[in-house]
């Protein structure tokens, strides 16, 4: 296995050096600081009666709540029995509330002839229950007026208990909890990056000895067509001496029937003279014979016979031509067999050296078969580490994704309690300076017409 498929060290989890509750315990007087949160947005009121005199004349109402010792108010709605205000409040109390108090007045700051604001009417609203769950909880609805004939008004209330120093803590160590996620985060990433450069040089390296293994391919290739044409040419020319031989053949084999038809008429030739012989010697004998008895008794039957014996004659010196030529023939034909001998030894031999180039050049491709064969073997043990790196790689990336995932929801979680923090901040800065507005007004409170405790 090469070098660049060594094993990736997998991060290690960044533990942290204290935990939330080591971190609550260190804030423990700040830590128990409990505030009550009341976030309030009186709406509207409705069928309020009418405290003002004269004609065309109506209420202007304006509506005050009270929390404890605290106190907020609307603005003024001029001439309108059915006031809407959609005003919001808040209040921060150190101790749990356990009611609201909604008084509405009519506004005769104008009216010189009064010097206090008519009520128009109250009502209590319980919230201490509202508390009692961890998130908190809400009512919105509508309070009908107490010690009036009619009149009723319409709010939304959200009661919930704060923990500031807590929450800071908490927000803190999520803090902390995050920069460790970070660091995972980071060297996760860093591990990915190398493993990708590792699967990367894997390639790389598989592709040169894939191109290697090609050009190797190739060049058996080019060997094998370079054997095949040379056998190709060597065959063209067997067969070029194959038609040679065989127009030699077909030669001798037409010298072989016309001496044949030779011997025949020789054959015949010496039938006939034999025949013939045995006629002329009767007929020697017998002219003999006659010549004995009378030298002069010849006829000119005899002298035909003379004449015939010279044509024997001259036949025979022909038969010793013909015979002649048939051992001139008999000698061409030894010639055109050795000839052919010689060359049929040459062509089969030339027949071996192909069949043992032709087996040699199979052995050589059952060679380069073998060596391909290793090759891709190797190739596709490569390739199987390969999908192995690869499968790893994928496993760190989903564990990436998954870790990616949770730091954005830690990181949401962070931002809504840093927008939290920072609301809770304002709210207690402005609780701060309305508690100083309340102590303020509690020194005034008794130049305050129409409040209501």
């Amino acid at each position: 296995m090469p070098a660049i498929f060594r094993r990736i060290a997998r991060p290690d989890a960044v533990v942290l050096e204290t935990s939330l509750d080591t971190e609550l315990e260190k804030a423990v007087d700040g830590g128990k600081l409990t505030l009550y949160f009341i976030h309030l947005v009186v709406i509207k009121a409705s069928n309020l009666i009418n405290s003002d005199v004269g004609f065309n004349n109506t209420s202007d109402p304006y509506c005050v709540v009270t929390v404890g010792e605290i106190s907020d108010r609307t603005e003024v709605i001029s001439n309108d029995l059915n006031p809407t205000w959609n005003e919001k409040m808040s209040f921060f109390v150190p101790k749990k509330p356990e009611f609201l108090t909604f008084c509405v007045f009519d506004d005769d700051s104008k009216n010189t002839f009064s010097s206090k604001d008519d009520e128009l009417g109250s009502v209590k609203l319980e919230i201490g229950d509202h508390f009692a769950k961890t998130k908190g909880s809400s009512y919105e609805g509508e309070l009908q007026l107490e010690n009036v004939k009619t009149g009723s008004i319409f709010i939304k209330v959200t009661c919930q208990v704060m923990k500031p120093i807590e929450t800071e803590v908490k927000l803190g160590f999520s803090k902390l909890q995050l920069e460790g996620k970070e660091q995972e985060r980071e060297a996760t990433v860093r591990a990915l990056d190398e493993s990708e450069q590792l699967r990367e040089d894997a390639i790389n390296e598989l592709g040169a000895k894939e191109q290697e293994v090609i050009r190797t391919a190739e060049e058996l290739a080019e060997k094998q067509r370079c054997h095949q044409t040379e056998l190709t040419a060597k065959e063209k020319n067997i067969l070029d001496q194959a038609d040679i031989i065989e127009e030699k053949i077909q030669k001798y084999e037409e010298a072989q029937v016309a001496l044949l038809e030779t011997e025949a008429k020789k054959k015949e030739a010496e039938t006939k003279l034999t025949a013939a012989e045995e006629k002329i010697l009767e007929k020697a004998q017998e002219l003999a014979r006659k010549e004995v008895e009378n030298a002069e008794a010849l006829t000119a039957k005899e002298q035909q016979i003379l004449a015939a014996a010279d044509a024997l004659e001259e036949k025979e010196l022909a038969h010793e031509d013909a015979r002649k030529r048939m051992a001139q023939i008999e000698g061409l034909k030894a010639e055109v067999e050795n000839e052919l001998t010689s060359k049929e030894t040459i062509i089969l031999q030339q027949a071996a050296e192909l069949k043992q180039r032709e087996k040699e050049g199979r052995e050589a491709l059952t060679k380069a078969e073998q060596n391909l064969l290793e090759k891709s073997k190797a190739l596709e043990a490569k390739d199987a580490v390969a999908k192995i790196a690869q499968k790893k790689q994928d496993e760190n990336e989903d564990r990436l994704t998954l870790m990616t995932r949770e730091d954005q929801n830690k990181q949401m979680e962070i931002d809504n309690l840093k927008k939290l923090n920072k609301e809770l901040a304002e709210e207690l800065r402005e609780a701060k300076n309305e508690l100083l507005e309340q102590e303020l007004q509690k020194k005034k409170s008794l130049s305050w017409p129409g409040a209501c405790w």
